[in-house]
């Protein structure tokens, strides 16, 4: 009875969230309603080494053609931006910039170029990070981020289970070839080396996790961030495990992994990473030093650059143009590339959900919370009395089985919200 209690809690907090994100397309965003003083950018590069059927979000194919005028459109989002803040009086401090993708990677000899237009239309000063794909990672590749100022580093690996990396998720791959390749990443002195893994794989146990998690942690990576397979009814991914089933996926709907395996993959993850020293940075990410990282859509004001980039401005998420030829079509008419936003509701109840994602929300900020929303607190103490909050000195914090919850919650959420994105972008 307890655990259906829990449940539903984490869903309707889930559900009411991810109510927040409903796009409108073609009307003016709003992005430059007030003034903003510091922001982070997600650059998003739109091309694709292959096409993984796990992914939620793919690039396009790369051509030579199209990266040289993404470029040029890149610069000139960046300007169109630059000038719209300034109409409000300044432009804000870059305190990042992320590089994710798509295969960032395919544009390593281009990276000083990119963030020299950062430089030449923002004050920038912060660090630059980028995803990458281990197999693009050879010194040639290295040597270039270094030298374009890239301080930090996360590369894709997924799992070093060579069965589970192929059958599962269409990859090639050695355990011994993605440790070298960490290694030598380590060796080139970055500032922080972030591994992402996966869970809830099909053919996947805890036993191969924990062994996933033991070798990440024995290369002394800086970072370990994890992530639950969701099976989106548009990935190829969950099309073919559908096919094998006789079952069509459901249009708009995430579709279910087995949720006792999951909620157990977790809590292992939770245990093996504090047993090598990680903390808790959210409830997906550990780390040896969680101060020194952000993720790219971690910041509270980050600008979406690029085709398909999502960017979270003035309490607006807006996803741009849907294809290279769209996004730069629409620049060279003198306009944003936002296709579409949603007005994010920012309630105290997001808020709250938001600062439990990093683990727990401190006193004096829940006492804000609780002053614009009385029944917040009503929230809080059902909260305490199932074992899912305590007090840690002046921070309220998620329990172990509350973090669990939280994963599944931040799924729900996370679907919900690229469904939405999925279906603006294929609306047309």
């Amino acid at each position: 009875m307890e655990e259906r209690i829990l449940r539903w809690i984490s869903d309707r907090l889930a559900d009411r969230v991810a109510s927040s994100v409903n796009f409108t397309k073609g009307a003016d965003p709003g992005i430059f309603s007030r003034r903003v003083d510091r922001t982070a950018l997600n650059v998003r590069v739109p091309f694709c080494r292959a096409r993984c059927p796990f992914c939620a979000f793919p690039g396009e194919v790369y051509t030579e053609q199209y990266k040289r005028i993404y470029i040029h459109g890149l610069r000139d989002e960046l300007r169109l931006y630059s000038e719209g803040f300034e109409g409000k009086g300044n432009r804000p401090v870059v305190e990042r910039v992320y590089l994710s993708g798509g295969t960032p990677t395919l544009l390593y000899k281009e990276f000083g170029q990119v963030s020299g237009y950062v430089s030449e239309y923002f004050p920038f000063r912060g660090k630059i990070a980028i995803e990458a794909y281990p197999n693009d990672l050879k010194d040639e590749v290295l040597k270039a981020l270094v030298d374009s100022g890239v301080n930090q580093v996360s590369v894709g690996v997924q799992t070093f289970n060579e069965a589970v990396l192929s059958k599962s998720l269409g990859r090639k791959g050695r355990r011994e070839e993605l440790t070298a390749v960490l290694r030598r990443v380590m060796d080139y002195g970055f500032e922080y080396v972030n591994i992402d893994l996966m869970f809830s794989l099909p053919n996947q146990t805890k036993e191969m996790l924990v062994e996933d998690l033991e070798t990440a942690a024995g290369i002394g990576l800086h970072g370990i961030s994890t992530y639950p397979l969701m099976l989106l009814h548009y990935t190829a991914l969950a099309k073919i495990q559908s096919a094998g089933k006789g079952a069509k996926p459901r249009k708009g709907v995430a579709m279910e992994t087995d949720g006792g395996k999951e909620t157990e993959q977790y809590l292992a993850i939770v245990e093996t990473l504090e047993r090598y020293g990680y903390k808790l940075r959210t409830l997906w990410s550990f780390s040896l030093k969680p101060e020194a990282y952000e993720g790219p859509y971690e910041h509270e004001c980050f600008i979406g650059l690029g085709p398909r980039a999502w960017g979270f401005v003035n309490d607006r998420f807006t996803l741009n143009a849907p294809s290279t030829e769209d996004y730069l079509a629409t620049i060279n008419e003198g306009r944003l590339p936002v296709y579409a936003f949603s007005e994010v509701r920012n309630s105290p109840l997001v808020r709250l959900a938001r600062r439990f994602y990093y683990g727990g929300v401190n006193r004096s900020y829940l006492k804000g919370l609780e002053e614009e929303s009385f029944w917040l607190r009503g929230l809080i103490w059902v909260l305490r009395l199932t074992g899912l909050v305590k007090w840690e000195g002046e921070e309220l914090k998620l329990t172990k089985e509350a973090l669990a919850y939280g994963s599944i919650a931040t799924k729900k959420i996370a679907s919900a919200t690229l469904t939405k994105m999925d279906e603006i972008l294929r609306a047309g």
